[in-house]
């Protein structure tokens, strides 16, 4: 078992330690040889000064290569010379695992790769500071978002993702065999999360969903992240100011707990000193007049880009969507069935979230469902959960990759995702 880790080297002056790692960077004058060793917690120098190591241990260092597995057993020493402020001073070094060379890509990240090249070799570009800066900030994002909902009440559920019917509707799921019977990969936890409500009242889940969408995007995938609230007596309103509050304790206590993670990215710290602005679906209608779009049309991305100049790269609802560009299960307005209690969250022209309030008495289901033209048998669970004392509720779905790029500054999707499956990527 490895029992110590670099990040951890400061607090052992003057020790003899093993350290185990990877080979990350090597640098040979004539009477030194500085070997750079990464491990998943930082990076440390090995210096060999070959007039005081045996010429065993210069002659195993002066065979390594980038990304061999290393285990070395030295004293740590404070250094004036050395980036990190300490080094090590081997005794023993023993080859654990020698990489084959050539690599498909430079981890050092001092050799640009294109986008495809780091997906393929994902094992290789995880290692880069970069992207292993993204990930683990994506790994304290998931803590403190569950670290929070925790604490105002909430109960972690777990829907399942293999699912009898379509039940959103007209989009496009993956087909799957299941035994003799066809099914389909769940898009949504969205009647999972609804029935549970009915239940436990406030309950969130973070998992993952499928969208076979035929999209070429530099932010939709076919399998992504989503994190999910539903809240039994909430209006729309009250979700959004949940989600407002939660979206600003969150990203406020992501950047103290992973600010070496963001230094190393390089990116600045988004503003959050201000109310999200609720704009209506009608005001953007007026705000884009001139640009061909008129009431009922979707907001595309050359849309919102539009409105994104007009008011600027930040937080906003856009609320009171038409009843036609929503979800059959989306609360219409009582005086004006044509618009919904619905929303979508922006930052800038880029989508995050959407949510609403949801239809909950089952003859107003069943009226719609006949409406719009859905089958009731393909809902008649969800149906009965509704008939058994529904309460109101309302709740939003979060994309949380694509917070993920904003708060990271990436410009496409999959980088921030460890495995993207897309249209044209399966492996790795």
């Amino acid at each position: 078992m490895k029992k110590y880790y670099i990040k951890n080297a400061v607090k052992n002056i003057g020790q003899l330690v093993t350290l185990k790692g990877w080979v990350h960077e090597i640098r040979e004058t004539s009477n030194f040889l500085f070997i750079i060793l990464r491990d998943s917690t930082g990076k440390i120098q090995l210096t060999l000064k070959k007039s005081e190591s045996t010429s065993n241990l210069v002659d195993i260092a002066k065979t390594l290569h980038h990304e061999d597995v290393i285990e070395v057993e030295g004293v740590i020493s404070k250094s004036n010379i050395a980036r990190l402020g300490i080094e090590m001073i081997p005794y023993k070094l023993n080859i654990i695992n020698r990489a084959k060379h050539p690599l498909m890509l430079d981890v050092t990240g001092k050799i640009n790769a294109e986008l495809s090249t780091i997906l393929d070799a994902r094992f290789l570009s995880l290692r880069r500071d970069d992207y292993y800066s993204i990930f683990k900030i994506q790994s304290e994002l998931v803590k403190i978002i569950r670290d929070y909902l925790y604490q105002q009440g909430f109960t972690e559920i777990f829907s399942p993702k293999i699912i009898k019917f379509a039940t959103e509707g007209g989009a496009e799921l993956f087909k799957v065999q299941y035994f003799d019977t066809e099914a389909y990969l769940a898009q949504s936890p969205q009647l999972y999360k609804e029935m549970c409500a009915g239940v436990f009242e406030k309950v969130f889940e973070i998992g993952q969903y499928y969208r076979a969408e035929k999209s070429h995007t530099p932010y939709h995938l076919s399998e992504f992240l989503s994190f999910d609230v539903e809240c039994a007596f909430y209006t729309y309103n009250d979700v959004m100011d949940f989600l407002e509050s939660l979206l600003k304790d969150v990203i406020s206590n992501l950047y103290s707990v992973s600010n070496e993670y963001f230094n190393k990215l390089g990116v600045d710290k988004i503003n959050l000193d201000y109310k999200f602005e609720r704009i209506k679906y009608d005001e953007i209608i007026l705000m884009l007049n001139n640009y061909g779009l008129k009431w009922g049309d979707d907001l595309t991305s050359q849309y919102l880009k539009i409105v994104e100049e007009k008011i600027g790269k930040k937080f906003f609802f856009i609320i009171d969507w038409p009843t036609q560009l929503k979800p059959f299960y989306t609360y219409e307005h009582e005086n004006n069935n044509q618009i919904t209690k619905s929303f979508d969250l922006n930052y800038g022209s880029l989508e995050i979230a959407s949510g609403g309030e949801r239809i909950y008495k089952s003859e107003d289901l069943i009226n719609k469902l006949k409406k719009i033209g859905l089958k009731l048998e393909n809902f008649s669970i969800f149906i009965k959960a509704l008939e058994s004392g529904s309460p109101p509720h309302a709740g939003f779905g979060l994309g949380l990759s694509r917070l993920l790029m904003i708060l990271t500054g990436r410009k496409n999707i999959k980088e921030v995702v460890l495995f993207p499956r897309d249209v044209e990527r399966l492996i790795p």
